[in-house]
């Protein structure tokens, strides 16, 4: 991918390279030992990620039955961390693969032109631009303001109770590394475990910007592209082509026609090839994301209805819930980041799928009446290998991923939520 005009992209490369993301995929970027230097540095924050979900781990395994809402709070961090390491470990070693899929971003990816092709390209950059801009302010300012209320805050105290029976009380904290310490020792070095949990916070934060900013540039780009296809072939016919190049010397109607029918073919023959590309560059695309995307939503629709089943639960006046005020409201406050994690993967594929599928009836939509029997049976010939082609992000074989997924999960903690607070309420009584 050659950057000439950053403008002719449907891509924010100057973010992208000022989170790391650009260098990262890019081949030409410097080289230590052989190795890209910000694959280097990725994998030292991997190490570093790693040691602390192994501490968040064993904190969860230690308090779960003394501190069942601590246990969890303590749980669901390390999933969410393991599930980043993942996340970031796929744009390491697939950095190769995603830079060539990424070539779909470049405004001349396809060949064809017509009227319209420049206001599809630049409407779909001015959105994966704001998109992302968006991202990158409200990630970063949310972090800003948990860090500086966590100072605030720091002199509340969480009693937590040992499985000797003893009771430590330690003051809150970013992440709350108490397993490797006791409250005496924590409490005493407080600054230096803030610096730590805090840098823990950023590089998450971190990570899930440079993949959420990745994803959302892919599918933007293949939505675009594919936008660009149907766009074509909605054009395919109605214009005659053989103004457009203003023939002089036919003689003979009948030459002129079938010169016509000729061009159009050619036409046909082109946009076919384009959609071919793109259509290539979305299998690469789901090659390399699906598992992931999957695991996100198993994730994150798993972690929603965890959260709101503890808290729900807080309200049954359980002894195991007690004396977890402060963290029971961290864990909630986790829940709409969550679930725009969750939808955000719906939207993003079920728009995808939605371009896909809005092939079919841009081939109907051109002049096919008007061709030749060769143009008619070319189109014929499209359609069927777009129907036989229905390679969709599914979570089952009759589960695809879109908006209607992530209502129907929505749906489902909602039924949770409901039993539960019902069997609250005939506890109660």
């Amino acid at each position: 991918m050659n950057i000439q005009n950053e403008n002719n992209y449907v891509f924010n490369i100057k973010l992208a390279k000022l989170i790391g993301l650009y260098q990262a995929l890019d081949p030409g970027t410097a080289k230590c030992w052989r190795k890209n230097v910000y694959h280097i540095v990725m994998a030292s924050i991997m190490l570093y990620m790693c040691v602390g979900s192994i501490i968040l781990n064993l904190s969860g395994f230690y308090y779960w039955t003394a501190n069942m809402p601590i246990s969890i709070d303590y749980i669901w961090k390390a999933v969410t961390s393991f599930y980043l390491i993942y996340k970031l470990w796929i744009v390491v070693h697939h950095s190769n693969d995603i830079w060539n899929c990424l070539l779909i971003t470049r405004y001349g990816f396809t060949s064809f032109s017509n009227w319209n092709r420049h206001i599809i390209l630049d409407r779909w950059r001015e959105r994966s631009v704001w998109l992302t801009t968006v991202y990158t302010i409200t990630y970063y300012s949310s972090l800003s303001f948990y860090l500086a209320s966590t100072l605030v805050f720091r002199k509340d105290i969480l009693p937590v109770k040992n499985h000797d029976g003893s009771v430590g009380f330690y003051r809150q904290n970013v992440v709350n590394f108490y397993f490797i310490v006791s409250d005496e020792t924590y409490n005493a070095h407080y600054y230096a475990f803030y610096f730590f949990e805090a840098l823990y916070l950023i590089l998450m934060v971190l990570i899930f910007l440079i993949f959420d900013i990745l994803l959302v540039t892919l599918c933007f780009a293949i939505c675009c592209q594919m936008q660009m296809i149907c766009s074509a072939f909605e054009s395919a016919g109605h214009k005659s082509l053989c103004d457009a190049y203003s023939p002089s010397d036919y003689k003979d109607e009948t030459k002129e026609i079938s010169n016509e029918h000729d061009l159009v073919y050619d036409e046909l023959k082109i946009i076919i090839r384009d959609q071919h590309a793109v259509m290539k560059k979305y299998e690469d695309f789901l090659t390399i994301f699906k598992r992931l995307m999957l695991l996100q939503i198993f994730v994150s629709s798993l972690t929603v209805i965890t959260l709101w089943f503890i808290f729900i639960m807080s309200f049954s006046h359980d002894d195991g819930l007690k004396d977890s005020d402060i963290v029971l409201k961290k864990m909630i406050c986790a829940v709409p980041p969550l679930t725009y994690q969750l939808f955000i993967v719906c939207y993003l594929f079920g728009n995808i799928h939605y371009q896909k599928d809005s092939v079919i009836f841009a081939l109907y939509s051109s002049n096919w009446t008007g061709m030749d029997m060769k143009c008619k049976q070319l189109i014929l010939l499209t359609m069927k290998m777009n129907n036989a082609n229905n390679k969709k992000l599914r979570f089952t074989r009759t589960k695809i991923v879109n908006l209607e997924m992530f209502f129907k999960t929505m749906g489902d903690c909602y039924t949770i939520i409901s039993v539960l607070r019902n069997h609250i309420k005939i506890k109660d009584e």
